[in-house]
């Protein structure tokens, strides 16, 4: 039988792709990462879990941040929840608050930025064309501590003399003209400019929704992007042990199905047990009141 699948659109390859669902065992191992607290190995398991996941790409690995980040969101949205509930504190009053935030909104954000071409790939020549570079979006949603001042997050593939060496750009960065790393430079400026004013979620304060709202920006160099993936997946590890106790025990189903079921699907069914729970709580009280 052919397996489920569902799309979301990419403004960086620039067409549909089919995405297979979320298995509850893979976002168990994810939870268990964001408890951990590691963004390194956080990274690679999304990057792995995206190759996995998406049928038609060539090369997830290699996409851009943004793409990225389109596709982990339609991930949340689609196998665990379409909404995401923040409770906030506004920085002028220091009061909390609850805020929902629905997923499909940031994605529609994201893919109508309408960001130039040039933004996702620029390609430079010297030398006569025997050294061409391939500027573009990072293919990274973490920029890691050691590489933050580092030119090579914006350098996409490095080919000399007719060759493919972007497997050391490292050190073929370090020994780049000065003409060249300008180039390099003004790429990062030009990204930057297109991009420093994007947030994933602003929300207004009910305190003062003038004056006061609590963003979340489209910034990899600050880590944001990494940072607002954790909130829309982190839960309590200890919850996920429970509904799967539950499941297994107390609906007693089987545990295959259960391993490859979305998150969103199992709770289908907690939510099943508790409203049969509730109405034998309301037959069992009605009788009590019944009782001579």
């Amino acid at each position: 039988m052919r397996q489920f699948v569902y799309t979301a659109e990419l403004p960086g390859l620039k067409k549909l792709v089919q995405v297979k669902e979320l298995p509850f065992d893979r976002f168990k191992h994810l939870i268990k990462l964001l408890t951990n607290d590691n963004n390194e190995t956080i990274t690679s398991f999304l990057d792995d879990m995206l190759n996995d996941l998406c049928i038609d790409i060539d090369d997830v690995y290699n996409c851009s941040f943004l793409d990225k980040l389109i596709l982990i969101l339609t991930i949340r949205s689609i196998c665990i929840a379409p909404t995401l509930e923040l409770t906030v504190t506004c920085p002028k009053t220091d009061k909390t608050f609850n805020s929902v935030i629905h997923i499909s909104d940031v994605i529609q954000q994201l893919r109508e930025l309408n960001l130039p071409d040039d933004i996702y790939c620029t390609t430079k020549e010297y030398n006569n064309g025997s050294l061409i570079i391939d500027l573009g979006m990072p293919n990274t949603i973490c920029i890691h501590e050691k590489n933050v001042s580092s030119l090579t997050t914006v350098i996409r593939k490095i080919t000399l003399n007719g060759k493919d060496v972007t497997n050391i750009k490292e050190d073929i960065t370090d020994r780049l003209p000065l003409n060249i790393m300008k180039d390099i430079k003004e790429y990062i400026l030009y990204f930057y400019k297109h991009l420093h004013n994007v947030n994933l979620i602003s929300i207004p304060s009910p305190y003062d929704p003038v004056n006061t709202t609590i963003d979340i920006p489209l910034n990899l160099f600050t880590n944001s992007v990494i940072e607002f993936i954790k909130i829309c997946f982190k839960r309590n590890l200890l919850s996920i042990y429970e509904l799967e106790y539950c499941l297994l025990n107390r609906l007693q189903l089987d545990y295959e199905l259960v391993k490859t079921s979305t998150p969103a699907e199992l709770n289908v069914y907690i939510n099943l047990l508790r409203a049969e729970e509730k109405e034998r709580e309301a037959a069992e009280k009605k009788n009590n009141l019944n009782l001579p």
